[in-house]
C-alpha cells in the first residue's frame, strides 16, 4: 500500500513539473513570437508595396540586395 501512495505522489509531482516546464517554455516562445512578427508583418508589406506600385519581384529584390553587399564588402576589402 505503501509504495501504491509513494507512485502515485512521483506521479503528481511530475505533472506539475510537466505543466510548470511547459508555462515556462510558452512562454518564452510567445515572447519570440511576438517580437518577431511585426519585421515580418513590415518586410510583407513591403514585398506587396513593391510588387503592386513596383512590379519588383522578391527574386529580383534579393538579388539586388546580394549585389548591394557584395559590392559593398569589395569597397572595404
Amino acid at each position: 500500500m505503501d509504495s501504491f501512495i509513494s507512485h502515485r505522489l512521483t506521479d503528481w509531482l511530475f505533472l506539475v513539473a510537466a505543466i510548470v516546464a511547459s508555462m515556462v517554455i510558452f512562454s518564452s516562445l510567445e515572447k519570440v513570437a511576438r517580437s518577431l512578427f511585426v519585421p515580418f508583418v513590415v518586410i510583407a508589406i513591403g514585398l506587396i508595396v513593391a510588387k503592386v506600385f513596383f512590379g519588383l519581384t522578391p527574386q529580383h529584390l534579393w538579388h539586388e540586395s546580394i549585389y548591394l553587399i557584395r559590392r559593398l564588402g569589395s569597397s572595404f576589402f
